[in-house]
């Protein structure tokens, strides 16, 4: 199902293209991210959740170990129609659409649990969809996340930063908790390394020259990643 009105650029399409989620699955299916996707998922499951919506889908690997977890039934959305394609073709007991978590096609207090993983998000939005009390697990990379890729990548790399408390638009709440999540990754195959790659946005700023080095060579890269929970206030409609 496409809910979506069109691409975020003229002409183009909207999402991940068909090689960077099918990359993003080959990673997922090695186990390289377990400790982040288990994160997520008994994050929603403290919860006990009937329903959880995953916005920003992707190929369906968090929402899968998600509801595994939980016993709880799942829907999903990402402007990505070969992301959407990928995951109702492999989790057929969820629902997907192409859609935009900044206008998500659900009515207001419908889910008991959001999952968000390094996507876009409108905290409105989240608020409006999940039951009071419900729980949005948030994921967004920490400073040191990849840096070994990106020194490969970059001529003057930099670290990621988020924007302190006070930077923040009013509109975003405090997390109610944070959990850092560090592992490393110790990658001695050269197509786990490029896939690796490839699932990332880094995959566009990397000239073929600097392809072939990562490919060329073993790698130990950190994996840094918060994994942020906001509760649904009572009082908030």
């Amino acid at each position: 199902m496409n809910l979506l009105p069109g691409g975020r650029f003229k002409g183009g399409p909207a999402g991940d293209d068909e090689s960077m989620v099918r990359a993003r699955r080959i990673v997922f299916d090695a186990g390289l991210y377990d400790p982040v996707i288990d994160a997520v998922a008994a994050a929603v499951a403290q919860v006990h959740p009937t329903c959880v919506v995953d916005a920003g889908c992707g190929e369906g690997t968090y929402l899968q170990r998600a509801t595994a977890l939980a016993g709880a039934q799942g829907w999903g959305i990402d402007i990505s129609k070969w992301a959407i394609r990928l995951a109702a073709k492999r989790h057929r007991d969820h629902q997907y659409a192409v859609a935009s978590s900044y206008a998500l096609p659900f009515a207001d207090d419908t889910f008991d649990a959001l999952i968000n993983v390094f996507s876009p998000r409108d905290f409105s939005e989240m608020q409006r969809v999940l039951h009071s009390g419900g729980v949005a697990a948030v994921v967004t990379p920490g400073p040191r996340h990849l840096n070994q890729l990106k020194a490969i990548i970059y001529d003057d790399p930099h670290e990621h930063l988020e924007p302190s408390v006070g930077d923040l638009p009013n509109d975003v709440p405090t997390p109610d908790h944070i959990e850092m999540l560090t592992f490393d990754l110790y990658l001695d195959d050269p197509a786990l390394r490029l896939s690796l790659l490839e699932m990332t946005p880094f995959w566009w700023s990397t000239v073929p020259e600097r392809r072939d080095i990562i490919a060329a060579t073993p790698l130990t890269v950190d994996v840094d990643v918060r994994l942020m929970l906001y509760v649904k206030p009572a009082n908030i409609a």
